[in-house]
């Protein structure tokens, strides 16, 4: 073994981003053929079969079919990616592939179980596709490490591979002693052979292993003949892969010889062998220029079940394993004694300083070694200067160790004022003192009504992480309320805690107590309606989030919360009695608008024909079957908008939409004599609409502060239910109606605009007004890139509205964190149909303002990482589907890890491929000939 090769080179799962690669080599061995009747056999080995039955042909065979390959990986009998296959081939002798495929899944995706199918298949005709034989193979042993270098697979015939964990289409069959039975039986038994195999049409190639399920094999535990891989040849193929793995001991004159002589062995027993096997090959992994071994390992995994030891099937139960490790434990009282107060003067190496910036700069919620953990807690006096460097600090404290803690509370006090935004991670699950979700909370103070606004739906998924004995429903303390105002509510609560001890003690009693989240939050609602409005519907919706035991308790949780709210209003002063009577005004307008639109949707008939029976059942009045006269109501603040007060619904303007939900669209009237349009969705959860629009509405923030405005038009969304909601509604044309209509979207500008003499020679060119060409350039520069970072899917053209100012804004967020309903969808939508009507300099704005805006958005990538933290237990559709890895992929989408320079670079390549793309054209085409058949 090589000095090089003696250190042990490792990298964890979770740590590896690049995608997986397998060789497929060849196929040796004798092929099974089907038993079928004497008439079909001839004309079928005519057709497929040369006169051998090995894998080989003839050169005189006019016949030959193409056979290929077909690569998945699944888990728990799921597919984690698409299929991928080897190019089609004519073989004229063996059947040798030779070809590397990457598979469309990074090493940091896998689970623990992931399951590698191997089907290979035969194209009989266009039309016709045989399948030869399938194996599987876990990629993770059962230590837990990925597998490395060549492996003979037994292929099982005529049969789609079995992707349960327990397969019966194994590729390695590995004994198992305790008497435990492996497969069907431990008799000398023959395999039976399907009586005949799966012919696949092409039109159901892609999934026809999810519709034809494989029969259990008799398998036979000693049949030498037939397992081959149980005796000779495994054995053989373990020598070599250790000797070449540098595991045994390097006698260079005798490897020659032996690795020779076992090679030509091998290779004889392969090709001798009755069984088909298929011999594969894994990638190696490098990391800097050493190659690893990559070990399974997920971050904050508790679960473990057993501690196998050695190389044995035989579990060995550690009873020492969850106790205390005496050694850390010195280490750490060594390490963070009260005793180190040198640590106050200590300063960090150019190269520390270095490491603890990289640290800094990691996303927030990542998971620290303890080496880094050591790291900052020992310059944790250099770094409270820092105020991006508090919630790093506090992931490193050991809660359970007073002394420790005693510490971190004390230099909370004199740690730098951190952001408020920053302040939200706070508030996650990950940190659980109330010392620290206070101090979180003081920070909220300083954000103002706006700001808190934004904020507001994560601040209520927080509240699921607070102490529910403290979320109640007693009022909060009148008396508590006027002494935290007349004290200065907005002072930073770090001030309070900066105290000596027994002045923090004192204080505490005198002046400014501890609140916890609820309470801080009903203390804004009393002092603005608005937030009130929010805070209750938001709050209202988590009540019916009720889908499993955990979820119950977090829901009787939100329901002492919202009775809290509702009783504080009541009980504050006159004004808050008020809001909490238009509280109660809107619950039951909204619950008779549901109503109401149910009686419609259960009608038959057409769009026309329901919209003309909705219409006499508003004119009907409180003679209505819901006893509700819509035309003519009190004035109530509207639950999409609270600072808009309406008073009845337009009869003659209601529309309902052609869709499977049957929006429907009221125009209701205001106390202004104004209209105000709104969709009433019935029947559709809106929580993951409302959660895009909010962060596009803070996008937009960020972007005008940086006096960049990109005419976006983030639209309000409100979901008052798990089933219904209101959707703000903006005059618009989709794209695709405007292509109908006007061909081009320039010939559509052009037929709204009236260019005036005024105009510039630029605008009277194309013969659209400057104001209205600069708005579609700057809205499509916006939500490309906006779009691209949220990794909204589904974007066709019936999703892209455009107004007739010139804004173009996006809809229907139904696919978001990379999801699509499609495959191979593309990363941004950008097509010539969008961009045809820019000339050169224009399409230079338009990619100026998409790499200003990108560059600008990622400085704030931590604020979006932590509003959707916050989100992950909210049981929204595609946070839910992965989430623990939905901050990851957002994350991915910013490209911290390249500069600005490299940054805008890769955002010019994404934008190019898009403007190049072929399948998104080909999508939309199909999209319009099923549009047309409805």
């Amino acid at each position: 073994m090589s000095a090089a090769s003696e250190k042990f080179h490792f990298i964890f799962s979770h740590e590896l981003e690049d995608r997986i690669q397998i060789k497929i080599s060849s196929i040796d061995g004798e092929r099974t053929q089907q038993q079928q009747p004497q008439q079909q056999q001839q004309s079928l080995n005519d057709t497929i079969f040369s006169t051998s039955s090995s894998f080989g042909r003839n050169l005189t065979d006019s016949k030959r079919s193409e056979p290929y390959v077909l690569c998945q990986i699944y888990s728990d009998g799921q597919s984690l990616c698409m299929p991928i296959q080897t190019s089609y081939k004519s073989f004229t002798d063996k059947w040798n592939w030779n070809e590397w495929l990457t598979l469309p899944l990074r090493y940091s995706d896998l689970p623990r179980h992931a399951i590698l199918a191997l089907s290979i298949h035969e194209l009989i005709s266009p039309t016709q596709i045989r399948i030869i034989g399938s194996t599987t193979l876990s990629l993770f042993d059962s230590e837990g490490t990925f597998r490395q270098g060549i492996y003979d697979l037994k292929v099982w015939p005529n049969v789609p591979p079995d992707v349960k964990l327990k397969s019966s289409t194994p590729g390695k069959i590995e004994q198992i002693f305790n008497e435990e039975q492996i497969l069907s039986n431990h008799t000398n038994q023959t395999i039976k052979s399907i009586s005949s195999s799966p012919v696949i049409t092409t039109t159901n190639l892609q999934y026809n292993r999810k519709q034809i399920t494989s029969k259990p094999l008799n398998i036979t535990w000693n049949d030498d003949s037939a397992y081959p891989m149980l005796d000779e040849l495994s054995r053989m193929a373990k020598l070599i892969k250790n000797q070449c793995d540098g595991h045994t001991i390097n006698q260079e004159w005798l490897d020659q010889l032996t690795l020779a002589k076992a090679r030509t062995c091998l290779d004889k027993e392969r090709s001798t062998s009755k069984s088909m096997l298929l011999l594969i090959e894994f990638s190696r992994t490098m990391v800097e220029d050493n190659e690893c071994i990559v070990l399974y390992f997920e971050p904050k995994c508790d679960d473990v079940l057993n501690y196998p030891i050695g190389y044995t099937n035989q579990g060995v139960y550690d009873p020492e394993i969850d106790l205390e490790n005496i050694v850390e434990s010195k280490h750490l009282k060594l390490s963070r004694s009260a005793r180190k107060a040198l640590d106050k003067d200590l300063k960090p190496t150019s190269e520390q300083r270095d490491r603890l910036m990289q640290i800094l700069a990691y996303p927030p919620g990542q998971f620290l070694s303890i080496e880094e953990q050591d790291l900052v807690w020992k310059y944790r006096f250099f770094l409270s200067q820092h105020k991006k460097a508090l919630a790093k600090f506090l992931q490193c404290v050991h809660w359970d160790k007073e002394e420790e803690v005693k510490q971190a509370l004390n230099l909370l006090q004199q740690w730098v004022t951190m952001d408020t935004e920053d302040a939200l991670e706070l508030l996650g699950p990950s940190y659980h003192h109330p010392k620290v979700r206070s101090y979180a909370v003081s920070r909220l103070r300083q954000a103002p009504d706006d700001d808190l606004l934004l904020y507001l739906l994560q601040l209520v998924q927080a509240l699921r992480y607070e102490r529910h004995d403290l979320i109640n429903a007693e009022v909060v303390d009148s008396v508590v309320d006027e002494q935290m105002s007349s004290n200065g509510v907005y002072e930073n609560f770090a001030n309070a805690m900066g105290q000596s001890e027994s002045q923090s003690n004192d204080l505490t009693k005198s002046s400014i107590p501890e609140i916890d989240l609820s309470t801080f939050l009903i203390q804004r609602a009393c002092e603005k309606p608005v937030i009130a409005n929010y805070l209750f519907w938001y709050s209202y919706v988590e009540c019916e989030n009720n889908t499993t035991a955990k979820d119950k308790a977090t829901s009787d949780m939100y329901q002492a919360f919202v009775e809290k709210l509702l009783m504080t209003l009541k009980n504050k002063n006159e004004q808050t009695r008020e809001v909490r009577l238009s509280i109660e005004a809107q619950k039951r307008f909204v619950d008779k608008l549901v109503e109401l639109t149910n009686i419609i949707k259960r009608m038959q008939g057409s769009a026309k024909v329901k919209e003309e029976k909705l219409r006499n059942l508003l004119l009907a009045g409180d003679d209505s079957p819901v006893k509700f006269n819509f035309l003519n109501f009190d004035p109530i603040p509207l639950p999409l908008d609270p600072e808009v007060k309406i008073c009845g619904i337009n009869p003659d303007k209601i529309k309902i939409f052609k869709s499977a939900k049957l929006p429907f669209l009221f125009v209701f009237k205001t106390t202004t004599d104004e209209e105000y349009p709104t969709i009433f969705k019935n029947g559709d959860d809106l929580r993951q609409d409302q959660l895009i629009l909010q962060i596009i509405m803070l996008m937009d923030r960020i972007l005008r502060k940086e006096n960049i405005d990109l005419k976006l038009t983030p639209y309000k969304v409100l979901s008052t239910s798990l089933k219904y909601g209101f959707v703000q509604f903006i005059d618009s044309q989709s794209l695709r109606r405007v292509l109908d209509r006007s061909r081009t979207i320039r010939q559509y500008l052009q037929s709204k605009a009236i260019v005036t003499i005024s105009d510039d020679a630029t605008s009277s060119e194309v013969g659209i007004p400057h104001e209205v060409l600069d708005a579609y350039v700057k809205s499509c520069a916006g939500y490309c890139v906006i779009m691209y970072l949220l990794g909204v899917g589904d974007r066709h053209f019936d999703n892209l509205l455009l107004r007739d100012s010139g804004q173009l804004f996006h809809i229907d967020f139904g696919f978001i964190m990379g999801r699509d309903p499609k495959p191979l969808p593309q990363a941004m939508r950008v097509s010539k149909d969008m961009i045809e009507i820019l000339d050169d300099k224009r399409f230079s704005d338009f990619l100026r303002y998409c790499f200003t805006a990108f560059i600008i958005l990622r400085k704030h990538a931590n604020v979006f990482a932590n509003l959707f933290s916050l989100m992950l237990d909210a049981n929204i559709p595609d946070i839910a589907l992965e989430r623990d890895k939905t901050v990851k992929k957002l994350l991915d989408k910013f490209r911290l890890d390249l500069d600005d320079e490299k940054a805008t670079s890769y955002l010019k390549d994404l934008i190019d491929s898009s403007i190049r793309a072929i399948v998104p054209q080909l999508y939309e085409y199909f999209h319009n000939v099923v549009l047309g058949f409805r």
